[in-house]
């Protein structure tokens, strides 16, 4: 993107309050950052495709920036690597960009198994993550997660020209989730694959990779598993209790 000329909004959905990890990067890029021209904050819960509908017809009709920034409140983005997500983006060739973000997926073992949160079509027009990216490059891929997900204006704009006028008008046209090949498909995937459909490619930036903010309950069974991996000395040696 030409980062003298455009300018980036960001676009946030949030239950209230978000982590302090995730607000220090954002504050970090909104103090050192030009391109970065203003924030589109909406709080709510339950259904997350209602507010990320409202994010981009805030921006759309609130705005006059070149491009959104969507974020999820669990990522954290740094300055280094925001400049590959902005470096990556062209209004023509690269219209979308997303960063790398890495979902916990429960599998039925102890622990969530990581996945890169991008996407390829496979035969049955299935959709695969894409574990085996190029590190530090820019890549087509056939979809995205929102976790970090940058949009130029106009392919909104083409969302909301296309948009059935009947049922979701030009506010609620953007993001949507449903069953697709027999499979619940999340708004953000329907959103890419509609962007493809109306002629948009999607890029990730692999080089842009956002931690993730994930948790879940530890219990005897994963000190077991962990004992079993680890080397017998190390696990006779005495450790200071963390809580």
């Amino acid at each position: 993107m030409n980062q003298d000329t455009e300018k980036i909004t960001i676009g946030i959905c949030s239950p209230g309050y978000v982590s302090t990890m995730f607000m220090t990067s954002i504050l970090d890029l909104a103090r050192s950052q030009k391109v970065l021209n203003q924030f589109v904050t909406l709080e709510g819960s339950g259904v997350i495709s209602r507010l990320r509908n409202q994010v981009v017809s805030t921006f759309l009709e609130k705005t006059k920036d070149d491009w959104l920034l969507m974020i999820d409140t669990d990522q954290k983005l740094t300055i280094e690597n925001f400049k590959k997500l902005i470096n990556a983006a062209d209004r023509e060739e690269r219209p979308i960009v997303a960063g790398l973000v890495f979902g916990g997926w429960q599998t039925g073992k102890l622990y969530l198994e990581p996945v890169p949160c991008i996407f390829k079509l496979g035969e049955s027009n299935g959709l695969f993550a894409y574990h085996d990216y190029p590190p530090e490059s820019v890549v087509e891929v056939d979809a995205a997660g929102t976790g970090c997900l940058m949009v130029h204006r106009r392919v909104l704009e083409t969302f909301r020209e296309n948009a059935d006028a009947l049922h979701q008008g030009e506010r609620w046209c953007y993001f949507q989730d449903m069953p697709l090949h027999q499979e619940w498909v999340g708004e953000d995937l329907l959103f890419c694959l509609r962007a493809k459909a109306l002629g948009f490619p999607i890029y990730a930036a692999t080089g842009c990779i956002l931690p993730h903010e994930r948790r879940y309950w530890l219990d005897d069974k994963h000190h077991q598993d962990f004992a079993r991996m680890t080397d017998a000395r190390h696990m006779s040696t005495p450790q200071t209790s963390t809580g």
